[in-house]
C-alpha cells in the first residue's frame, strides 16, 4: 500500500487494503468516542483517531473521484449540516452567543464523522462491518473499564465515570446501543459468541446505575425478541419474556451488590411515581421540563439560541445545566423551526425502516427499527443532539436505507470475512 523510492512516497490506494485500514481507524474512533470524557482539545487519542479515519476516507474519495468524476453528498449530511447551520445562525439571536458557539465544534465533528461513514459503509457488506464494530468496541471498552476499576468499586454505583470521565448515563446509553448490536448477531445471526458480548455489555449497564439505560436495554431486547417470533407463538414468547423481566427485577432488588448498584435507584423511582417519596433527580428533571416548556412558549419560533437553555435555567432557578431531555432542549433552544428540522429526519427514518421491515421482513430492518425506537425513548431523559456516538448510530440507520437496495455482499474480490448472510436483508 505504501512505497518509498528515489525520494518519493507512493500511496497505492487499492480498495481491499485501504478498506482494512479504514475499518481499523473507525474501530479506534468508536473506542475513543466511547471513552472520551476529556475537555475539548484534550482527548488526544480521539483526535488521532478522528483525523486518521477522515484522512483515509479522503484518500479513498480522491481515488474514486479520479475514476468516477463525482462525489455523492448523502441526505444525512444535508440534514445534519442544515441543523448545524441553523445552530450557528442561532448565535445571532441567542441570549448568550458564546454559550451557543461552545457546541458548534462538536456538531461539526459529528457532521464530518458521519459524512466519512457514509462514504465507506453505504453497502450491505460495509454496513454490517460498521455495525459489528459497535459490538466489538463496546466489548473492548467494557473490558477496559472493568480492568481500570478496582473490584471493590464495581458495585458502588455510577460505574465508569472514573475510568472514562464520562457521565454514567452517557456510558449506559452507549452500551445500550452496543448491546442491541451484539444481541442482533447472537439472536438473529446465530453467532453464539455474541451472547458473551451481550452479557458483558448488559452487566456494564447495570453497574452504571443508569435507570433509563437499563430500561432501554430491556425494551430493546424484548422488542427484538418479539419481532422475530411468529404470530402463533407470540403469546408464549410474551409470557416467557415477562417472567424473565420479573425474575431480573427480583434479582436486582434482592442481591445486595446489585441492589447497591441499581436496585436502590429503581426503588427510589417507584416511590416517586407512587407519590411516596422524593427522588431528587426525577423531581429536578421535571422542573427542567416545566421551565423548558415556558421558554418555548416565550419564543416559540426560533427559541433562545442553541445551548442557551443552560443560561435561562441558571437565571431562573440558579442551576446551570442542560434540560436532560432532547425534545424540550431543542424546543427551548431553537423553537419549532429547530424541532421540525431535527426530528423531521427521525420520522423519515422511522417510516423508511418500518416500510423496509414490512416489505422484506428483513432482520436487519427490525434491528434498526428497534435501535431508533429505543433512541427516541431515551431522548426523553438525555440531551444528545451534539453527542457524536448518537449521530453515528443514526447514520447507520440512514446507511441501511442506502444498502438495502444493493446486492454487493458476494461481489468478486470481496474478502471472505466481509461476506454475510443475504437473509439479513430479506
Amino acid at each position: 500500500m505504501f512505497s518509498f523510492s528515489n525520494g518519493i512516497l507512493r500511496i497505492n490506494a487499492d480498495r481491499p487494503g485501504l478498506d482494512f485500514f479504514i475499518d481499523v481507524s473507525f474501530f479506534m474512533l468508536l473506542c475513543s468516542v466511547f471513552t472520551n470524557g476529556a475537555a475539548e482539545g484534550e482527548g488526544y487519542f480521539y483526535y488521532i483517531s478522528f483525523f486518521l479515519f477522515f484522512g483515509l476516507t479522503c484518500i479513498k474519495l480522491l481515488t474514486s473521484f479520479k475514476s468516477q468524476g463525482s462525489l455523492v453528498i448523502p441526505s444525512f449530511t444535508l440534514w445534519y449540516g442544515g441543523f448545524v447551520l441553523l445552530s450557528l445562525l442561532s448565535a445571532l439571536w441567542a441570549t448568550n452567543p458564546q454559550t451557543s458557539l461552545k457546541v458548534i465544534s462538536r456538531l461539526i465533528q459529528s457532521l464530518v464523522i458521519t459524512f466519512a461513514m457514509s462514504q465507506n459503509y453505504a453497502t450491505r457488506a460495509g454496513l454490517l462491518r460498521c455495525v459489528r464494530m459497535f459490538s466489538w468496541a463496546g466489548t473492548f471498552v467494557g473490558v477496559y473499564m472493568l480492568a481500570a476499576t478496582p473490584f471493590n468499586k464495581w458495585f458502588s454505583g455510577f460505574f465508569g465515570s472514573s475510568s472514562t470521565a464520562l457521565n454514567p448515563n452517557t456510558i449506559g446509553m452507549i452500551f445500550t446501543l452496543c448491546l442491541m448490536t451484539s444481541f442482533y448477531f447472537a439472536f438473529y445471526c446465530q453467532e453464539k459468541k455474541y451472547y458473551l458480548f451481550t452479557g458483558l455489555q448488559f452487566f456494564i449497564i447495570i453497574l452504571t446505575s443508569s435507570r433509563k439505560s437499563l430500561l432501554s436495554a430491556v425494551i430493546g431486547i424484548v422488542m427484538m425478541s418479539l419481532l422475530k417470533v411468529k404470530r402463533r407463538n407470540m403469546i408464549i414468547r410474551i409470557l416467557v419474556l415477562f417472567g424473565l423481566v420479573v425474575a431480573f427485577y427480583y434479582l436486582i432488588m434482592s442481591v445486595p451488590a446489585l441492589y447497591r448498584a441499581i436496585g436502590i435507584r429503581f426503588e427510589s423511582m417507584t416511590g416517586y411515581l407512587m407519590g411516596e417519596g422524593g427522588d431528587y433527580s426525577l423531581s429536578l428533571r421535571q422542573r427542567f421540563i416545566d421551565n423548558a416548556t415556558d421558554m418555548f412558549f416565550e419564543r416559540p419560533l426560533l427559541g433562545y439560541g442553541i445551548n442557551n437553555f443552560t443560561v435561562q435555567i441558571g437565571r431562573r432557578i440558579n442551576v446551570w445545566t442542560y434540560a436532560h431531555n432532547n425534545y424540550y432542549e431543542i424546543l427551548a433552544d431553537l423553537g419549532i423551526v429547530g424541532f421540525v428540522t431535527f426530528y423531521g429526519y427521525y420520522f423519515y427514518l422511522l417510516a423508511t425502516l418500518f416500510k423496509a421491515w414490512r416489505k422484506t421482513n428483513s432482520s436487519f430492518a427490525k434491528m434498526m427499527f428497534t435501535w431508533l425506537t429505543v433512541i427516541m425513548i431515551c431522548e426523553y431523559g438525555l440531551v444528545s443532539y451534539y453527542s457524536i456516538y448518537m449521530q453515528m448510530a443514526l447514520c447507520c440507520m440512514y446507511l441501511f436505507t442506502c444498502a438495502i437496495n444493493r446486492s454487493d455482499d458476494h461481489s468478486n474480490g470481496t474478502p471472505l470475512y466481509m461476506k454475510y448472510k443475504e437473509s439479513v436483508y430479506g
